[in-house]
C-alpha cells in the first residue's frame, strides 16, 4: 500500500536536528531544557483536551507513561552529551539504535519478517537499505567517535529502541483515533518526563527563578516547545504509517547531515570556524539507501 511514510520521516528528520541542535547553541542544562520541553509543552497542550476525543485503551495510557520515564532519561542524556560533547558527535551514535529496532520488531511481530522474507529480493534490498544509511551517517565524521560519548550514551540508545518500538506499538492500540492517540500519547509523556527534570533540576540546588528567567523562556522555551510539538506530530505519524518502525527511525536518524548544514550556515554568521562538510560518498550511500529502502517498502 502506498503512503507518504516516507516524506513525512524527511521532516521529521529536519525537525530532530533541530532539536538536537538547539542546545548546543544554548549550552542549558538538559535538566532544564527538559522542564520547557516536557511540563511546557504540556501545558500548552493540556487546553485541547476539550476538543480532541481520547482513546479508549487503558494499555495506551500505561504503556504512555512508562514511555514518559524513557524520555525523560533519553532526552536529559542526549542534551547533556550535546552540551558537553556536540551535537554532531552526539547524532553519530544514535542510529545504531536503528539495527537494533530492526531487529527487535520481528522478534515482537515475527510475521512481519515471514512476509519479508517470503519476497527474498525486497529482504535483501531492506536490509542492505537500513545497513547503508547506518553506516553512511556513521561515516560522515571523519575523526572516530569518542569512547567517553559512546559509553555515555550506549544506555540511552538502548532505551531509545525501546521508545520507538512501544511508540509504533500505542499508534496501532489509537489507529481508530489517530489524532487522539498522537495527542494524548505527546500530552503524558511531556507531563511525566518534565515533572522528572523538575524534581532532578531543582534537587540539583538550581533556583527556580531560572525556569523563569525571560531569557531562557525566549530563546529556549518557546522554541523548544515548538520543535518538540512539530517532531510528535511528525515522528509518531510516521511510525503510524511505517510498516516497521526501523524503516521510519533509519530516514529520521540520517538527521546528522542536517546538524552538518545548521553547523555550515551558523558559522558563517559567527566568528567560529566553518564545519566540515560530509564526506561525499557517505551522503551518496546515504541518498542511495534511502531510495532504495523507500522503493523497497512501497512496492512491497
Amino acid at each position: 500500500m502506498f503512503s507518504l511514510w516516507w516524506l513525512t520521516s524527511i521532516f521529521a528528520s529536519l525537525v530532530f536536528a533541530m532539536y538536537i541542535f538547539a542546545n548546543q547553541i544554548f549550552k542549558l542544562k538538559g535538566s532544564l531544557v527538559m522542564i520547557y520541553r516536557g511540563i511546557g509543552t504540556a501545558l500548552v497542550l493540556l487546553p485541547l483536551c476539550f476538543f480532541i476525543n481520547p482513546v479508549h485503551n487503558t494499555t495506551f495510557y500505561m504503556l504512555s507513561v512508562f514511555q514518559g520515564f524513557l524520555i525523560a532519561y533519553l532526552d536529559n542524556r542526549l542534551f547533556n552529551a550535546s552540551k558537553h560533547y556536540g551535537a554532531e558527535m552526539t547524532s553519530m551514535i544514535q542510529p545504531i539504535s536503528v539495527l537494533f529496532g530492526f531487529i527487535m520488531w520481528f522478534i515482537i511481530k515475527p510475521d512481519t519478517f515471514t512476509a519479508l522474507l517470503s519476497n527474498p529480493e525486497r529482504f535483501i534490498l531492506t536490509t542492505s537499505a537500513i545497513l547503508g544509511i547506518v553506516s553512511s551517517v556513521l561515516s560522515f565524521k571523519k575523526s572516530r567517535i569518542s569512547r567517553l560519548a559512546f559509553f555515555y550514551l550506549l544506555p540511552a540508545m538502548l532505551s531509545v529502541t525501546v521508545i520507538d518500538l512501544v511508540c509504533k506499538i500505542l499508534m496501532e492500540l489509537g489507529s481508530d483515533n489517530v489524532l487522539g492517540a498522537i495527542f494524548y500519547y505527546s500530552l503524558i509523556t511531556s507531563l511525566i518526563a518534565g515533572i522528572i527534570n523538575a524534581v532532578a533540576f531543582f534537587q540539583g540546588g538550581n533556583d527556580f527563578r531560572e525556569v523563569l528567567l525571560a531569557r531562557n523562556i525566549k530563546y529556549a522555551g518557546i522554541p523548544v516547545i515548538s520543535i518538540i510539538m512539530a517532531m510528535y506530530f511528525l515522528k509518531n505519524y510516521s511510525l503510524y504509517l511505517g510498516q516497521n518502525p526501523a524503516y521510519v527511525m533509519a530516514i529520521i536518524y540520517a538527521y546528522p547531515v542536517w546538524i552538518m548544514l545548521f553547523n555550515n550556515i551558523y558559522a558563517r554568521f559567527t566568528k567560529n570556524k566553518i564545519y566540515a562538510v560530509p564526506d561525499k560518498k557517505a551522503l551518496c550511500l546515504m541518498i542511495a539507501s534511502i531510495i532504495v529502502l523507500i522503493l523497497a517498502v512501497q512496492n512491497g
